[in-house]
C-alpha cells in the first residue's frame, strides 16, 4: 500500500498550496494523483489477493449520497457541468475509502496527522511572511482575488479557507498535545499551536473564530467528561493559555476592529447581502425540492434567483448546507443528518479506548 499511501500524502500537501484547489488545473491534478492512487491499490491488492473490505458508519449515507446526486445529474439544468461535479464527488470518496484501507497501523496514522499538522505550520508561516515581511513567493500573490490586504490568506486565495483549515487543524493538533509528548517535542507541539492560533485570528474570519471556539470548547467538554481520561488538569491549563495567547494576539487595532462588527450585525453589508441571497436561494430549492438543479449548477441556476440590489453576481451560496440542497434536493438533508450522527457515534464510541492516541 506504500504507493497509494503516498499519493494520498501527496494530495494532501498539493491541495492547500495550490489556491485551495478550486481551480480547474488544480482539480485535474487531484483527479490525476486520485487515479494513480487507486490503480495503484489495486495492483497491490490483486497480488496479494486480498479483498477484504473495511466497512465504517458513513458508507450507506456516501451510497445514498451518490445515489441522489445521479438522479439530479439526470434532471439537471446543464448536464455538462453536474457529470464533471459529481466525478468530483466520487473522487472525494475514493479519496476516503483509499485513506480507511491504507492508514491502519499506529505509525500510520501518526505520520498521516504529522502531514497535516505540518501543512497547517508552513501555511501558517507563507502567510505570516506574506503579510509582514513582503510575499517572497509570487505565485501566491493573488491580484485577482478580493480577499481584503489585512486579512491572512497564506497560499489560499479566501481568507475564510484558510481559516477553516485552521479550525479542522487546532483540534487535530491539540489532541496529539495530550498523547504524553516531553520535552523538545512538546516544546514544538506548542510553539506549532500557536503558530497555527495566530494564523486563525489574523484571518480576520468571524465565522472562522466561532466554529473554532464552539469546536475546542465542545473537545474540552467531551475530554473533560471522559472517565478513561486523566489529564484533565493538563485540559484546563492549556485552554487558559490560549485565553492568554488570545488576549495578546487580539490586541492589534485591525483585530480589535474586526471584533466590534459583532457588536454591528445588523449593519454589515457583507452579512445582509448574504441574508438577502439565502432568501433567493430557499425561492430556487421551493422550485426544485426533488432532484434539486443539478451538482455544480448553482453559479448557472442562481442567476433568474438572485435578488435585485446586489452589487455582484454570486456564485456561491456563502451556506454549504443550503448551497447543496439547492442542487441536490431535499433528499439530501436527512442524507446530512445522518452522516453526522453517524460520525458523532462513532467518535463518542471511540472515546472509550483507552488509546491515548486513539
Amino acid at each position: 500500500m506504500l504507493l497509494t499511501r503516498y499519493s494520498l500524502y501527496s494530495l494532501l500537501i498539493f491541495t492547500p498550496l495550490a489556491i485551495g484547489s478550486v481551480q480547474g488545473w488544480a482539480i485535474s491534478v487531484i483527479h490525476c494523483v486520485t487515479l494513480f492512487a487507486l490503480t495503484a491499490f489495486f495492483l497491490e491488492k490483486s497480488l496479494a489477493w486480498s479483498w477484504k473490505w473495511i466497512t465504517t458508519p458513513l458508507d450507506k449515507p456516501i451510497l445514498i449520497l451518490l445515489i441522489l446526486s445521479i438522479l439530479s445529474t439526470v434532471f439537471s439544468f446543464h448536464t455538462y457541468t453536474s457529470i464533471w461535479s459529481f466525478i468530483l464527488l466520487c473522487n472525494y470518496v475514493i479519496i476516503f475509502y483509499l485513506i480507511i484501507h491504507t492508514v491502519r497501523t499506529r505509525s500510520q496514522l501518526r505520520q498521516l496527522v504529522y502531514l497535516i499538522i505540518g501543512s497547517a505550520a508552513l501555511i501558517s508561516i507563507i502567510g505570516l511572511l506574506k503579510n509582514f515581511c513582503g510575499n517572497p513567493f509570487p505565485w501566491w500573490d493573488y491580484t485577482d482575488f478580493q480577499t481584503a490586504p489585512d486579512r491572512l490568506s497564506s497560499t489560499f486565495g479566501n481568507a475564510d479557507h484558510l481559516a477553516g483549515y485552521m479550525e479542522m487543524t487546532l483540534p487535530l493538533l491539540l489532541g496529539l498535545f495530550l498523547t504524553g509528548f516531553r520535552g523538545m517535542k512538546l516544546v514544538l507541539v506548542i510553539v506549532l499551536a500557536i503558530l497555527l492560533f495566530i494564523a486563525l485570528i489574523l484571518s480576520l474570519s468571524r465565522g472562522g473564530w466561532f466554529g473554532a471556539l464552539i469546536g475546542l470548547f465542545f473537545m474540552s467538554i467531551a475530554l473533560l467528561f471522559n472517565q478513561h481520561f486523566q489529564s484533565k488538569k493538563l485540559v484546563i491549563t492549556l485552554v487558559c493559555g490560549f485565553f492568554v495567547v488570545a488576549f495578546i494576539v487580539l490586541s492589534s487595532t485591525t483585530v480589535v476592529k474586526r471584533i466590534r462588527t459583532f457588536e454591528e450585525m445588523g449593519n454589515i453589508p457583507n452579512l445582509n447581502a448574504r441574508i438577502t441571497v439565502w432568501g433567493g436561494i430557499v425561492e430556487m430549492i421551493k422550485d426544485h425540492p426533488l432532484h434539486g438543479t443539478g451538482p455544480g449548477t448553482f453559479a448557472t441556476v442562481f442567476t433568474q434567483y438572485q435578488p435585485p440590489g446586489l452589487l455582484s453576481r454570486y456564485f456561491a451560496g456563502h451556506n454549504d448546507y443550503l448551497h447543496f440542497t439547492s442542487e441536490t434536493g431535499l433528499f439530501l438533508v436527512p442524507v446530512m443528518v445522518w452522516m453526522i450522527i453517524a460520525l458523532f457515534k462513532k467518535g463518542f464510541k471511540k472515546l472509550n479506548n483507552p488509546s491515548r492516541l486513539v
